[in-house]
C-alpha cells in the first residue's frame, strides 16, 4: 500500500530520461519533478546508461561511458546500470537488454519500494513490468509527449508499448491530448490523469524589463519590440510560421525584432531552411539567430522580451512556455499539447490560436503587443504552479493506487 503521507513510503524510480554528471541538462524535467517528491516521499532513481564495446570512442557515448555506476544528483542517489544498445541498429533488443539491466540492478539495491514510476516508455514499460511482476507493486507510468507512443518506428516497439499501458495501474499524461490518446489504447480512462509540468520559481521570475535588457545588452523597450522564442531549430518548433507572420506585423511595428534562442536538435538541424525563407522575405535584419544560451539567462531573455512565442506543432507539456509564463512575460501559444492547460492557469486562454498556422499566430501576436499587461503580478500569480505544486498533484496519483491490490502480477 502506498501512504502518500507519509515519509517512508518508498518509490523506486526508472527512467531512460534523466540528468547525469556528464550531461547536466537531459530529461532536466524528470529531475526537478522527482526532486519535489522527495520531499515528501523517499525516491531511489534507477537510470540505465546504453552501453556497447568501443562506446567509450563514439561520439555521445563516449560521456556516458565516463559515468560511475551510482552518483548522487541534487539530493537524489541515481544508479546507472549499463544496458546493450548499438547505435541505430537492432532498436527492438533494447526492450530485453534495458530490462535485465533494471532488473538486476534492482535486485542488487536490496531495497524495498512500494510503487514503481516511468517516466517513459520505451524502453521503460516492459522493465516497469517486469518489476511489478516480480516484486508485485503498482506501477505508474508518465507520458510525456506523443513521441513517447513510438507510432511508426516498428511493431515490435508499439506492441511493447500498448501492452505495457494496459497493464500500469497508473498514468500521468502531461497534456489532455496525451491522455485522449491513451485512453484509445487502454480502454480504461479511470486509470490515467492530467498533470502538467511544474516551473522552477527560484530560476524564472519577474524582472523590470529595462534591467533585463541592460544585462543582454538589447536596446531599450521603447527603440524596439521583441517576439522570442526558445527551442531546437527543428521544423516541429514551428519558428516558420512566427517569420511567414513578420511580414504583416512590421507593417504595425516597424521596430519589431525576433530573437531565436536554440541550437540544432535531435530532429536534426532546420536553420537552413529557416535562413532561405528569411532571405527570400527579406528579414535578415529582422530575425536574430542568437544561438544556444546557458539556463541562467534564459530569465533575463523572458523578461527582455515583449511577448513570448511557443509555435510549436508538437508539445507535451512545454516548459519555456510556462518558464516565460512564470516571469510574468505576455505569450502566445500554438494548440499543441499541454499549451491550453498552462494558458489556463495563467488566464491567457485567449492568446492560445486556434488554429496551428501563422495567420492565427499573427493575429495573436499583434493582439499582445498592443495590450497593457501588469507584468508583475501575472508572474505573482503563476508562481502557484512551481513543482511543489505539481509534486502534490502527483502525489494524489500515488495515493490512488491504493485502489489496487496485486496478486500474480495483476494489480486490481
Amino acid at each position: 500500500m502506498v501512504d502518500a503521507q507519509n515519509i517512508k513510503t518508498k518509490v523506486l524510480a526508472v527512467s531512460y530520461l534523466f540528468p547525469n554528471s556528464q550531461q547536466p541538462n537531459h530529461g532536466i524535467f524528470v529531475l526537478n519533478r522527482l526532486k519535489a517528491l522527495s520531499r515528501h516521499v523517499d525516491v531511489t532513481v534507477v537510470n540505465p546508461i546504453p552501453w556497447f564495446p568501443l562506446a567509450g570512442l563514439h561520439g555521445r557515448y563516449a560521456a556516458y561511458n565516463q559515468l560511475p555506476g551510482v552518483e548522487t544528483i541534487e539530493g537524489l542517489t541515481v544508479y546507472h546500470p549499463k544496458y546493450f544498445s548499438i547505435p541505430g541498429v537492432a532498436k527492438g533488443l533494447e526492450a530485453l537488454t534495458y530490462r535485465y539491466a533494471v532488473t538486476r540492478c534492482v535486485k542488487g539495491l536490496a531495497k524495498d519500494f512500494d510503487l514503481i514510476d516511468l517516466h517513459w516508455t520505451y524502453p521503460d514499460l516492459p522493465a516497469g513490468i517486469a518489476l511489478k511482476q516480480s516484486y508485485q507493486k503498482p506501477l505508474l507510468c508518465t507520458l510525456r509527449g506523443m513521441e513517447a507512443f513510438h507510432r511508426g518506428q516498428g511493431k515490435t516497439r508499439i506492441d511493447h508499448i500498448d501492452e505495457g499501458l494496459k497493464q500500469a495501474d497508473r498514468i500521468i499524461a502531461l497534456s489532455q491530448e496525451l491522455k485522449d490518446t491513451v485512453d484509445s489504447i487502454t480502454n480504461q480512462p479511470d486509470k490515467s490523469l492530467v498533470i502538467t509540468n511544474g516551473v522552477d520559481t527560484k530560476a524564472f521570475y519577474y524582472i523590470d524589463q529595462v534591467e533585463a535588457r541592460k544585462k543582454l545588452n538589447l536596446a531599450e523597450p521603447e527603440k524596439e519590440k521583441i517576439i522570442l522564442g526558445v527551442g531546437s531549430l527543428i521544423y516541429r518548433k514551428g519558428f516558420d510560421l512566427v517569420i511567414d507572420a513578420l511580414p504583416a506585423l512590421l507593417r504595425q511595428y516597424p521596430n519589431l525584432k525576433y530573437y531565436l534562442l536554440g541550437s540544432e536538435g535531435p530532429e536534426g538541424d532546420f536553420r537552413s531552411a529557416l535562413k532561405a525563407k528569411i532571405r527570400m522575405q527579406g528579414l535578415e535584419d529582422v530575425v536574430v539567430f542568437q544561438g544556444a544560451v546557458p539556463n541562467s539567462e534564459l530569465l533575463y531573455w523572458y523578461n527582455a522580451c515583449d511577448v513570448f512565442c511557443l509555435s510549436s506543432r508538437g508539445e507535451g507539456s512545454p516548459n519555456v512556455l510556462t518558464e516565460a509564463l512564470a516571469c510574468g512575460t505576455p505569450a502566445v501559444s500554438t494548440p499543441v499539447g499541454a499549451s491550453a492547460d498552462i494558458m489556463i492557469m495563467a488566464n491567457l486562454e485567449a492568446f492560445v490560436a486556434l488554429e496551428l498556422n501563422s495567420s492565427a499566430l499573427g493575429d495573436l501576436l499583434h493582439s499582445s503587443l498592443a495590450l497593457p499587461f501588469v507584468r508583475i503580478d501575472a508572474a505573482d500569480w503563476f508562481s502557484q504552479f512551481d513543482w511543489d505544486w505539481c509534486a502534490r498533484k502527483v502525489l494524489s496519483a500515488y495515493s490512488r493506487t491504493d485502489a489496487y491490490s496485486c496478486e500474480d502480477g495483476v494489480c486490481r
